[in-house]
């Protein structure tokens, strides 16, 4: 449970409100990149692309970018590259058609851009490979259609998206609506980067909301609350695994957190807490009081972060639950523990090694995947929820895709 300075690059410069007499074009969402129309990587070869370009794939690629608002994207700048393009402008019909396929399959912006801290599976792919392939099978509208997320969480942000916009169109002045839709984008961008197969078993926590959820073979088992990271000591995004439980665990305080917060303290403070200092390092016994509770899921990360048990389970009932050092606490850890061991062969280890009062390990049958995301906007029991932006994250991505406070997006001008 370790301090994870996961503060971003970028300003937390967003506004709290929306102009309401911005112009409704700028509800498209992130504006995408200028195609460039210069050499260089993921761009198929003039010559090429010469053979493969006709009159019926270029209207299939206007077809396809008048979609854009569907994703929460503006691809006016792109659709103004085309309007004098024809087969016979090969360059640049295939880097508009990559700009935009880039955006679809792997979001506008990297998330290392923003996060010092991204370990989470992303989506890939030889776009230009598959692009001149395309071509030459002529369904250059099917292949694009089908790089966006197809997921049901994906399909949902977007049809609330699109909800939301025509709401601000009938009601331009609504601040409230404007900022819901600029949510709803920041989103849909944020799920762009993530592999689309992610494991069918599973848990997923979103940091934002502070919950978690258990999927067994796609489907969800199990949700239920957790306390993260308290701002500047932001849980950060990753993706690990564990195959132990560890029972009775006993804390190894973090050096920083040890200097900071329990050493000042004096010899009192750690006697009182079940505290001992072992070869330089501070450690807290297992026991009722101790601060890992008496489970702890043993996520293999660099970043030292993992699921834990936590004494103090009215943290739980607090609406905001961002109070750890960047650990997650789970809600009822000790039955989150069992259900997770009942499904992978180790529930009466469990119950055993609980029962001992002693510092153990219960081995499970195979890895168990953990997402740590954050979700500003999610998908719960079928419906849209939005979480507080608990760490200025949404700001930051707003900065990185050049989001002004008055607009959605901000159209930027096609290069030469």
């Amino acid at each position: 449970m370790r301090r994870f300075a996961g503060k971003t690059r970028l300003g937390r410069s967003l506004g709290a409100g929306l102009a309401a007499g911005a112009l409704l074009g700028a509800l498209a969402g992130p504006a995408l990149a200028q195609p460039d129309l210069g050499p260089g990587p993921d761009r198929a070869p003039a010559t090429s692309a010469a053979e493969a370009w006709t009159s019926e794939d270029l209207a299939a690629l206007r077809a396809a970018l008048r979609e854009a608002p569907a994703h929460g994207l503006d691809a006016s700048a792109l659709a103004r590259a085309l309007r004098t393009a024809g087969p016979d402008d090969p360059g640049r019909l295939s880097a508009v058609a990559l700009t935009y396929a880039r955006a679809l399959a792997f979001g506008v912006v990297d998330p290392k851009r923003i996060h010092q801290s991204f370990s989470l599976e992303t989506n890939r792919g030889d776009l230009a490979g598959e692009l001149q392939a395309t071509l030459s099978q002529h369904r250059l509208g099917e292949w694009l259609q089908s790089l966006a997320p197809q997921d049901a969480t994906y399909r949902a942000l977007s049809r609330a998206y699109l909800q939301t916009r025509a709401a601000v169109r009938a009601h331009p002045a609504g601040p409230a609506l404007r900022a819901r839709a600029r949510t709803l984008a920041l989103n849909l961008e944020r799920l762009r980067w993530l592999d689309r197969t992610p494991p069918a078993t599973r848990i997923d926590v979103n940091v934002a909301a502070a919950r978690l959820w258990f999927l067994m073979d796609g489907a969800v088992l199990d949700s239920r609350k957790v306390v993260a990271g308290a701002p500047g000591h932001e849980t950060p995004l990753l993706q690990a695994s564990f195959r132990r439980i560890v029972v009775n665990p006993p804390w190894i305080v973090p050096h920083d957190i040890a200097a900071k917060e329990i050493l000042p303290k004096g010899r009192r403070y750690l006697a009182r807490h079940d505290m001992r200092i072992v070869d330089g390092r501070v450690i807290q016994e297992p026991g009722p009081d101790s601060s890992l509770g008496a489970v702890k899921f043993d996520l293999q990360d660099d970043a030292d972060i993992y699921l834990h048990d936590t004494p103090q389970q009215s943290a739980f009932e607090r609406a905001d639950r961002h109070l750890s050092h960047g650990c997650v606490r789970v809600e009822d850890a000790v039955g989150f523990a069992r259900l997770v061991a009942e499904q992978f062969g180790a529930a009466d280890q469990l119950d055993d090694r609980l029962a001992s009062g002693e510092t153990a390990s219960v081995s499970l049958d195979a890895d168990v995947p953990v997402r740590l995301l954050y979700l500003t906007a999610y998908v719960d029991d079928g419906g849209v929820h939005f979480a507080r932006d608990a760490y200025g994250w949404d700001a930051d991505l707003a900065q990185a895709l050049d989001l002004g406070e008055d607009a959605l997006a901000i159209p930027v001008k096609p290069g030469p």
